[in-house]
């Protein structure tokens, strides 16, 4: 889960399937044609600063 709390546990799901562990950033990486854990948070970042960083997305949760 802390991939999304800062627990540091990041393969403990803490009873919810909607905390992010590293078996789903696994799989999620896998499905995106990336070939490791770098590569996936190469791209989230790229997303991340030209689609989201500084948009009303970036400070409200839904």
């Amino acid at each position: 889960m802390c991939w999304n709390c800062g627990c540091l546990m990041p393969d403990d799901e803490m009873g919810s399937p909607d905390n992010i562990t590293t078996a789903k950033l696994l799989k999620a990486a896998k499905a995106g044609g990336n070939r490791n854990l770098k590569e996936l948070w190469a791209n989230m970042a790229k997303t991340y600063n030209r689609k989201i960083k500084g948009t009303p997305k970036e400070t409200v949760a839904p």
